[in-house]
């Protein structure tokens, strides 16, 4: 019976593994889709902490690409709130 719980627990495991690396994959090729509503030219692949900013003619969208039901890290949600709280700001370092 534990071998059973074990070999249960490797499974559900390795089937997350797989979801989860299907989903990093797939964030790549989100820009070709036909649903996506952005210039796929100005798509920019970050990764993490979220996957794209884009930077269209009178804005710049944060976009994080979920798969299934897949919800946001906590790092995702806290990029998301600063976002919405309007925490966000321009520098320039200048190296001389």
């Amino acid at each position: 019976r534990l071998l059973q719980e074990d070999e249960l627990k490797k499974l559900k495991s390795q089937k997350k593994s797989s979801e989860v690396r299907t989903g990093q994959i797939a964030e790549h090729f989100v820009p070709l889709l036909k649903d996506f509503k952005y210039n796929r030219k100005q798509a920019r692949f970050l990764a993490t902490p979220i996957d794209f900013i884009i930077f269209e003619e009178d804005e710049i969208i944060f976009m994080e690409v979920k798969t299934g039901n897949s919800q946001l890290t906590t790092t995702q949600r806290k990029v998301r709130d600063l976002i919405e709280a309007k925490k966000v700001k321009w520098e320039v370092l200048r190296i001389k």
